[in-house]
């Protein structure tokens, strides 16, 4: 009875367990740097844990063990919510949890962010699923937590503020109560003051480290960063007369000429894959020449990007518009329209019946659009920036799907 009735711990503990055996060795990437000498442009959370990891234990094993152990108890916790509130039977759990396991093979070891994200990316929604159904101040305080974790972990869950918000207002909604109102305000105001405070604070306490490299800082994580990219991959050698400043005019001119010679602009696509090498064409012949111009002008390489993307985009608006839909629909397209639909059934159901399960899809399916429409937007398309929200929508729509098929074969 024991064992059955603790399936799930016995199997995802097996699971994580077979993974460290096999390998706990973390593996490094070229942004894997970043965290490990602690980049301004970076949140600090992933940051401070490898510092605080490796001044108890003098390795970078053990921040991997760490991040395991964390998905580990994210996948439990969350399979466990959902199976409380929607009822599932065992072999649904187990199915669950396996499936939420799968990508962790693929990133468990790496020395990135997206191994506690994920992690935090599940304890945050089943905390969401629990203050729905059942609003409790417990709830509401890990919920504030694991939203503040989010946000310190990756600039991408900026997008966080606005899905918060809808969930409170989704909230008082069902349930109109001066008591709640009160404690989602202190909530909300907490989660504003914790995360701007603690950003501003590492970046205090950093600023002497880093006042040198301030000018050059590539900043590859600001989202002009990846305006940047975009505008120039759409514009073409005619908008070097877009530019008054002969500075910066002749700098772009090089930029502009040389991405053309090898290509790599908009009007020589010709597949999917085009804008993938381009990107790393347009990162190469920007980097040096915006720097030394940066030091010339004494101002910072994201401060000329902004300026040149502000006016590219305005020389090209249509061309940059028609872009970013090219982008949403060559990439992983079905994620658009499916949560999108379910938004649209569960918003008009909402009005009408005000229930829980309404809320917690129009939160799921905002949760997914937000997560990418940022990265469409303001980032490089890269699958691992959608299991946050990708795998916690597949799932859903399995249990529902589940749970669907029962009611109608009784």
């Amino acid at each position: 009875m024991i064992i059955k009735n603790h399936t799930i711990e016995i199997l995802i503990i097996t699971l994580t367990l077979g993974l460290l055996f096999y390998s706990s060795d973390p593996v490094l990437y070229s942004d894997s740097a970043r965290y490990l000498k602690g980049s301004l442009n970076d949140p600090p959370l992933y940051s401070t844990i490898i510092v605080m990891m490796q001044s108890a234990f003098r390795t970078l094993n053990s921040i991997i063990i760490l991040q395991t152990l964390f998905i580990g108890f994210g996948i439990v916790f969350f399979t466990k919510t959902i199976s409380k509130y929607f009822d599932l039977d065992l072999l649904t759990e187990e199915i669950v949890a396996i499936f939420l396991f799968l990508p962790t093979l693929k990133f468990y070891n790496n020395l990135l962010t997206e191994a506690l994200g994920y992690a935090f990316s599940l304890l945050f929604v089943g905390f969401v699923l629990r203050l729905i159904y059942n609003f409790s101040i417990r709830n509401l305080v890990w919920t504030s937590i694991f939203v503040v974790s989010l946000l310190l972990m990756r600039n991408q869950f900026i997008f966080l503020y606005l899905i918060v918000l809808m969930l409170y207002l989704g909230i008082l909604y069902i349930s109109r109560s001066k008591k709640k109102l009160i404690l989602l305000a202190i909530s909300f105001i907490f989660i504003i003051f914790a995360h701007n405070s603690l950003v501003s604070l590492n970046k205090y306490i950093k600023k002497t480290s880093f006042e040198n490299e301030i000018l050059l800082e590539s900043e590859s994580t600001s989202i002009f960063n990846f305006i940047y990219i975009d505008a120039v991959y759409i514009s073409s050698v005619q908008d070097i007369g877009q530019f008054e400043d002969e500075s910066l005019k002749k700098t772009f001119a090089k930029i502009i000429q040389e991405i053309d010679s090898q290509r790599a602009l908009v009007e020589y696509y010709n597949g999917r894959g085009h804008f993938g090498i381009s990107f790393k064409i347009i990162i190469s012949e920007s980097e040096l020449l915006l720097k030394d111009l940066a030091i010339q002008k004494k101002t910072t390489v994201n401060g000329l990007k902004k300026e040149i993307s502000i006016k590219l985009i305005k020389s090209n608006f249509k061309k940059y518009l028609k872009f970013l839909f090219k982008k949403f629909y060559d990439s992983a397209w079905l994620f658009i329209f499916i949560p999108f639909f379910m938004l649209l059934a569960a918003f008009i159901s909402f009005l009408k019946k005000k229930t829980n399960l309404t809320l917690f899809l129009i939160f799921l399916s905002t949760f997914t659009l937000s997560n990418h429409s940022i990265i469409y937007l303001f980032g490089r398309v890269q699958p691992r920036y959608f299991i946050y929200t990708d795998f916690i929508l597949l799932i859903i729509i399995f249990v529902i799907f589940s749970m669907f098929l029962k009611i109608k074969l009784r």
